[in-house]
């Protein structure tokens, strides 16, 4: 009984029909039991490991665009950090600032020469002083008037924004025609300067006349004038 085990017989038997090929034959099967060898090794050496690589690079590439990300985010919050917050505050106050200089501007050359509301009823009746002829019949002031210098967005909002009244004053008087016309211009003649709003001159018994008279000035004072 043979004492070989069935895998050295059937290399045995291997061996015997290498050893009758030629050896032209024998250096090919030789050639190609090499080639086989090395494409095994491939694959159970090299092939795992270069599929291991490529996952690295795979996963390499993916953290290197995590941090690129990070690192933009990163930049963009620096510069929001650097940027003023209050900037839009700080531009407002500058330009309601320069709004403020353009209505005094305005405010200064509107009433510049305009007499002051608390002395108009004064002046009506120092001039009237040096008209003995013309016989006073009422004195009466007008209750202020709000006026817009157009900063307000609506009708409605004007009250809010307005930066000037207007204050009048009522005078009713009695006299001559010529009596009344030199009174007339001494007003005119006056340093003070004044708006005129009404002149209503109606004879009643010749000579004798009836004037009304309305005029007014702008302040930025809001209080009613006593007479």
């Amino acid at each position: 009984m043979s004492s070989l085990s069935p895998l050295q017989r059937e290399y045995s038997k291997l061996s015997k029909r290498f050893d009758v090929l030629s050896v032209r034959e024998q250096q090919m099967i030789s050639l190609c039991s090499v080639i086989l060898v090395i494409f095994i090794g491939y694959f159970l050496l090299l092939d795992p490991q270069l599929v291991s690589n490529d996952k690295i690079r795979k996963t390499i590439e993916r953290n290197h665009a995590e941090v690129s990300s990070l690192v933009e985010q990163t930049q963009a919050l620096t510069l929001a950090l650097q940027q003023d917050p209050n900037k839009p505050v700080k531009q407002r106050i500058v330009d309601i600032q320069q709004q403020i200089s353009e209505v005094n501007l305005q405010l200064a050359l509107q009433t510049s020469n305009l007499v002051p509301a608390n002395k108009m009823p004064k002046m009506l009746e120092n001039v009237l002083v040096n008209s003995k002829r013309l016989k006073v019949v009422s004195l009466e002031s007008i209750s202020p008037q709000a006026i817009s210098l157009g900063q307000g967005k609506d009708k409605q909002d004007a009250s809010k924004d307005a930066v000037l009244y207007r204050h009048g004053v009522k005078l009713v008087f009695e006299g001559e025609y010529f009596d009344v016309q030199h009174y007339l211009e001494k007003l005119e003649s006056l340093d003070w300067q004044f708006y005129w709003k009404k002149f209503d001159y109606k004879v009643n018994e010749y000579p004798l006349a009836t004037v009304e008279l309305e005029i007014y000035t702008l302040s930025t004072n809001r209080a009613f004038i006593g007479v």
